[in-house]
């Protein structure tokens, strides 16, 4: 069995970095909670960037919003982009919805991308509905294939009707395919008249073939929340009342 106090020894006293690092982390793992003071002093004063960045997830694992403030301090100011994107998860692994604006905040300002959509994820975890907008026009300014695919990862879990207009666009017309392929898994969660066919669309038209077929399989995802018997996606038209009629203006 793991001494947990001999890991706070470690975490606080051992010389080698590397060794304070995994002690971090281990004790977020256990949840142990007198871990939390000496993992924020670190967080805030250890002159390595990697113990920085494994006390700040490990305060994430911890879960507990004593941590709320030094992650947010972190997370703004830190010189190295991992201890800020970390702090970022930790925020949304912690659910104080104090941190949202903070994440808002880093979401439209931090310089490297992956924390950004590292951002709109946390916001996501803290189950701030009103952060969608923001979400949703920062995906479309947004020039790297992987943040726009990670963001909608964001949207898919807020499975908000509103977001159809732009994950329609992004559906069609991004030129990542990864993007397209996600937003059509988006679309089989917003079920709408216009979402049909634009999923019909996509599974006649689109260039990739894992497009296509994830199109399909949204369309047999909508389906079978409906109740339908599934036979073709052009069959789908054939029940296209039954659902909303959203009207997307351009």
């Amino acid at each position: 069995m793991l001494d947990k106090d001999k890991l706070i020894e470690i975490l606080i006293k051992h010389p080698d970095p590397w060794k304070r690092a995994e002690a971090a982390l281990t004790l977020g793992e256990l949840g142990y909670e007198k871990a939390l003071k000496p993992m924020i002093y670190l967080l805030e004063h250890d002159e390595h960037d990697f113990v920085r960045r494994d006390c700040a997830e490990g305060l994430g694992l911890l879960e507990m919003k004593e941590a709320l403030d030094p992650l947010i301090k972190s997370m703004k100011n830190d010189p190295f982009r991992y201890v800020r994107n970390e702090a970022a998860e930790a925020l949304g692994k912690i659910g104080d919805v104090r941190a949202k604006n903070a994440l808002l905040e880093f979401m439209k300002n931090e310089e490297w991308e992956f924390a950004r959509a590292s951002a709109a994820l946390a916001l996501v975890d803290l189950g701030v509905k009103e952060a969608l907008p923001d979400i949703l026009t920062q995906i479309q300014i947004e020039e790297e294939d992987y943040v726009r695919r990670d963001m909608l990862r964001a949207i898919k879990k807020f499975r908000d009707i509103s977001c159809l207009p732009v994950v329609i666009i992004l559906a069609k017309d991004d030129p990542s395919w990864e993007v397209r392929k996600k937003a059509a898994e988006v679309l089989g969660w917003l079920p709408s008249q216009i979402t049909i066919t634009t999923l019909i669309e996509l599974v006649k038209s689109d260039a990739h073939l894992q497009v296509r077929q994830q199109a399909e399989h949204s369309l047999q995802v909508i389906s079978k929340d409906y109740k339908l018997t599934w036979t073709t996606p052009e069959a789908m038209m054939i029940n296209i009342q039954k659902f909303p009629n959203i009207e997307i203006i351009n």
